[in-house]
């Protein structure tokens, strides 16, 4: 049986969620699994119950790695919504420099399926694979970024690495260069930077792969899907409650409910501004009848 390397990006507030995704991952998979999480300042308190989950699950190991944040990306761009430890997986083959191939993944994501599906594709002569997303990007911004008519944007939030490649060709520094270039105007800057770099050249995977929010206001839904990821403004840990516009949040709390955060998340969840709730929800609404009228108009 082999192992498989999988690293995770959490600070302490986001502890809850490194642990249900995990949880979600060992519970369907028969393969080990190495976890790295990268640390952004997790609470020993934090870090004991999540690993927690060996009470539950042998199948796996779990490594944080501080990252002096400040020093590796250092003029890196920072807003209310772009944090420094979102640059963090872009040091994941320098690292652990034996480590071949692994998987990245964002925490607000539940994995569906055996985790050594997504590991074993065939990423030859691709530095990274990843999922187009449904919406791809704006024209406009793809014309600011001298990304080509051709390319299909994809999420940065589940990915595959070919960590030799990575290091063969130097990849941070072109990173760092293409960071540098377009400091002023980026927005979503781990997945702008990256479709900036591989744009025409990285491995297209199965949209089963990163499932989003966007993907339920297509028609076809695929049966198969192997990793539900919880994009956009509202998270399951949000609302405990099935509804109609964000699908599937029962599937988080089944995995959080067997992790030692259930009851502080169901504490946290009933906190929530409502009004933020439904504002949110409205919005999913309003594009969710567009994608429709739009379907319609085109035939």
């Amino acid at each position: 049986m082999y192992r498989i390397p999988i690293f995770l990006s959490s600070d302490n507030n986001y502890a809850p969620f490194v642990a249900t995704t995990i949880a979600s991952i060992c519970d369907n998979t028969k393969s080990f699994c190495d976890f790295y999480i990268l640390d952004g300042g997790i609470s020993e308190e934090n870090k004991e119950k999540i690993c927690q989950l060996k009470t539950l699950f042998n199948n796996f190991s779990i490594e944080f790695i501080q990252i002096d944040l400040e020093k590796e990306f250092e003029g890196f761009v920072v807003t209310s919504c772009i944090t420094k430890s979102m640059y963090s997986r872009f040091l994941i083959p320098y690292l652990k420099p034996e480590i071949n191939k692994a998987i990245y993944s964002d925490i607000d994501v539940i994995v569906l399926g055996d985790i050594s599906e997504m590991y074993n594709e065939n990423i030859s002569g691709y530095a990274i694979a990843a999922v187009p997303e449904a919406f791809g990007c704006n024209p406009l911004n793809k014309t600011m970024f001298g990304i080509s008519d051709t390319h299909k944007y994809f999420s940065s939030g589940n990915l595959i690495i070919d960590c030799n490649h990575w290091r063969k060709n130097n990849i941070i520094q072109k990173i760092r260069e293409i960071e540098k270039r377009y400091r002023n105007v980026l927005k979503f800057a781990d997945m702008e930077i990256l479709n900036i770099l591989f744009q025409d050249s990285y491995k297209e995977l199965e949209p089963k792969y990163c499932y989003i929010n966007q993907n339920y206001f297509f028609p076809d839904i695929p049966k198969d899907i192997f990793i539900r990821h919880y994009n956009g403004a509202i998270k399951p840990w949000h609302i405990n409650f099935e509804n109609n516009v964000i699908n599937d949040v029962g599937l988080f709390w089944h995995y959080a409910k067997i992790t030692m955060f259930y009851h502080e998340l169901v504490d946290n969840c009933k906190n929530v501004d409502k009004n933020f709730i439904l504002r949110q929800l409205k919005v999913y609404e309003m594009v969710n009848k567009a994608q429709a009228k739009k379907r319609l108009i085109s035939g």
